[in-house]
């Protein structure tokens, strides 16, 4: 009967050991929380230094002469033709920037253009010929040839006649103020 008991006091002691060991797995290790130190930047802060101090010496000027008023005024436009707005005075037509009543100068790239008898621009019916640079008053029109803006023009000289203001892809007559 004391062996009995012995057993008994061994699996007694077994099963306390096993329970003692599953609680001891069961409680939580303590955490350790590191807290993180805020990190300071350096700071770097650049002066100048001033090594050597320069005096300014006059230097002597040549005086320059004001421009000569008897300068020539350029043959050109002193604003820019193309931001008059366009628009479309007839159907079939290609765009103008033109009206009756405006001045218009021949543009200085193409050549002259031809003043027709007629507003058929295919026809070869040339009275005169309005040289690049040259001002024309647009005193009629418009009208559509072939797809082309014609004006009834009149040139300083009193010719008139009609011309081409452009054909879509080129202006040949452009606005001035």
């Amino acid at each position: 009967m004391l062996q009995m008991d012995k057993r008994k006091w061994v699996y007694l002691l077994c099963i306390v050991s096993l329970l003692l060991s599953t609680l001891a797995c069961r409680v939580e290790a303590p955490r350790i929380i590191l807290e993180e130190a805020p990190t300071v930047q350096p700071t770097i802060m650049i002066t100048q230094v001033v090594t050597q101090i320069i005096t300014a010496t006059m230097v002597p000027t040549t005086p320059i002469p004001p421009p000569s008023p008897t300068l020539e005024p350029s043959p050109t436009p002193t604003f820019d033709p193309l931001s008059v707005p366009i628009y479309y005075p007839l159907a079939d037509c290609v765009a103008s920037r033109l009206h009756v009543g405006d001045r218009a100068m021949v543009s200085l790239v193409g050549g002259p253009n031809g003043i027709r008898y007629g507003p058929d621009v295919h026809e070869d019916m040339i009275d005169s010929y309005a040289q690049p640079g040259d001002i024309l008053l647009i005193v009629g029109g418009p009208i559509c040839s072939w797809g082309w803006i014609v004006w009834l023009v009149e040139t300083e000289n009193g010719v008139r006649g009609y011309t081409p203001e452009g054909d879509g892809n080129t202006y040949w007559l452009l606005p001035v103020e």
